[in-house]
């Protein structure tokens, strides 16, 4: 994950991380669609089943990744993706 997220050309950079649902976090996706502006790139990281390593976190962190919870409910791995880019319609091509 280092080696890709370090090479990757991107505006934005978000990890979608179920701890940070868990807690109450409810803000920051919708926060950072809101920034983000036409011809602008954005990455989104999902964990593996079983979630993201506290290392991995912290690289992505210091990596300045916003982190995000999808929602009061834990998403399989196959589809946390199509759900956050159905949000990402939503918010940019829907208004």
């Amino acid at each position: 994950m280092k080696q890709a997220i370090t090479e990757l050309s991107s505006d934005h950079l978000l990890v979608a991380y179920e701890e940070a649902a868990k807690q109450g976090e409810q803000a920051q996706l919708v926060q950072l669609l809101n920034r983000i502006k036409t011809g602008e790139r954005l990455t989104a990281v999902f964990g593996p089943e079983g979630g993201i390593s506290p290392a991995e976190m912290q690289f992505l962190e210091q990596s300045q990744a916003t982190v995000a919870g999808l929602g009061p409910r834990i998403l399989r791995t196959e589809t946390a993706p199509l759900y956050f880019l159905a949000a990402v319609s939503t918010m940019l091509e829907l208004q």
